[in-house]
């Protein structure tokens, strides 16, 4: 009798032992608290910027961006007004969510797979860049004729 109550001791004490280091496992997990990064959940975490904010006709133009998601599609344009753009860009963003656009303003562009983009006309118009996620970023941009002015320059 005494030694089924030594092996009914021992075996109560491996089950305290496995319930205890079960729950300090448990514990000791990965947090459930932790989200995705923050920027791609929110619709207002992308960004452009542009190598100048005025720019001239049959001038070099050059914008960046980030904060889209991984190859999301994007397009670039350039508002005039409420019922009026004109797309410079449509395509997927780097596995990082970023772009990088090099191109030239001119007054006719030769076709659509060219690095020419069609020139608004002079004026102060918004260049928006669009996700597919629904995210927006926007940026001036000012387009002058011949020469813009020292004071209009970044």
């Amino acid at each position: 009798m005494k030694m089924f109550l030594s092996v009914k001791g021992a075996l109560l004490l491996t089950l305290l032992l496995v319930v205890a280091l079960g729950s300090g496992t448990a514990l000791a997990s990965r947090q459930a608290g932790v989200t995705a990064q923050e920027s791609l959940t929110r619709k207002d975490g992308a960004t452009i910027v542009t190598s100048s904010l005025c720019t001239a006709n049959n001038g070099q133009f050059s914008v960046w961006g980030s904060g889209w998601r991984s190859g999301e599609i994007i397009i670039l344009s350039v508002v005039k007004d409420k019922d009026t753009s004109i797309i410079w860009f449509s395509g997927s963003v780097n596995a990082a969510g970023a772009f990088e656009l090099a191109m030239d303003i001119v007054t006719k562009p030769p076709n659509d797979t060219s690095t020419k983009v069609r020139y608004p006309g002079a004026g102060l118009f918004t260049l928006e860049a669009l996700g597919v996620s629904g995210r927006l970023a926007t940026t001036p941009i000012m387009t002058v004729d011949d020469k813009c002015g020292s004071d209009s320059m970044m």
